[in-house]
């Protein structure tokens, strides 16, 4: 690539680090794999839950349902069977937070607007959800980055996983470079870079109309044209990208410098269409073992 970066000295990655950490909405910590796996369990089964009754040996914890006899002055605490979900406030509060604890049997004893209230524990029941199962994504018809729809639970697990973590660390990403495009700008591109670029993405968009669409890009229509670009042809629209060629070349040129990388062969954005996205995935890593490290200090 003829376009040079023009600072001869490494960019700090540590201190845009520290200062993307100051933020109050940084991201500080990427999720763990147990974390990620139980991330897209509960999101094949969240439609699958059921009360199920706990062990008589088990206690209450906010956020089960109770079955209660009540015995009182009062009407409302008065009654042979009640179905209560404690910790909400919704029925009492003060005797919800008396039936925490307590087993199926066990029974407590509150004041209620000044009126005694005995309560007996008849079941305990919690909400539970299966295992989730290959019929399971089946039924979500959830689709990959490429729009291939997921058939099976480890498909979906994969995807829910890399999915969230990318995630994190596009948006960490995303602010340092963001801050480094501005304290490092740069102005002065070589045109036979940005034509080269507008080459291989002309080349990469005749391929994916081709083989997806079936569709020659060169030979559409000023009115496809308008439909698909909102210009007047495919080369028109190369044309129009012309700002990202630059903002990629400038990137580009970042990450090589965040990372020590030669601009040369397989890293420099010439080369390939995938450069700045192998780059970016690159700097993921770097991001997260950084984090890693400071985490376990």
């Amino acid at each position: 690539m003829n376009t040079k970066f023009p600072y001869q000295d490494r960019i700090s990655f540590n201190a845009y680090l520290d200062q993307y950490l100051q933020r109050d909405d940084a991201i500080r910590n990427i999720p763990s794999e147990a974390e990620l796996k139980e991330l897209a369990r509960k999101s094949v089964v969240k439609g699958q839950l059921v009360l199920a009754p706990l062990p008589d040996d088990e206690c209450a914890v906010l956020g089960d349902t109770l079955t209660l006899r009540t015995v009182s002055e009062l009407p409302k605490f008065n009654k042979e069977r009640v179905v209560v979900s404690i910790g909400r406030g919704l029925y009492d509060r003060s005797l919800e937070d008396a039936l925490v604890d307590k087993r199926a049997g066990d029974c407590c004893d509150v004041t209620v607007k000044e009126k005694p209230v005995a309560a007996t524990i008849l079941e305990i029941r919690r909400k539970t959800a299966p295992e989730p199962t290959d019929e399971m994504v089946e039924a979500l018809q959830e689709k990959d980055y490429k729009d291939n729809v997921l058939h099976t639970y480890s498909e979906y697990e994969k995807f829910i996983c890399e999915g969230k973590t990318m995630e994190a660390l596009g948006s960490i990403s995303y602010y340092i470079m963001g801050d480094i495009l501005k304290d490092y700008p740069l102005t002065q591109f070589d045109e036979e870079d940005i034509r080269i670029l507008g080459e291989m993405e002309a080349a990469m968009f005749r391929k994916l109309h081709r083989d997806e669409q079936g569709v020659d890009v060169d030979k559409l229509s000023k009115e496809e044209a308008q439909e698909i670009w909102h210009c007047d042809s495919f080369q028109d629209f190369i044309a129009m990208r012309r700002e990202w060629y630059k903002m990629k070349i400038h990137q580009c040129l970042i990450y090589l410098n965040l990372l020590d990388l030669p601009c040369e062969g397989k890293t420099d954005p010439l080369d390939h269409y995938e450069v700045l996205s192998e780059l970016q995935t690159i700097m993921f890593d770097k991001i997260k073992a950084e984090l890693a490290r400071r985490n376990a200090q």
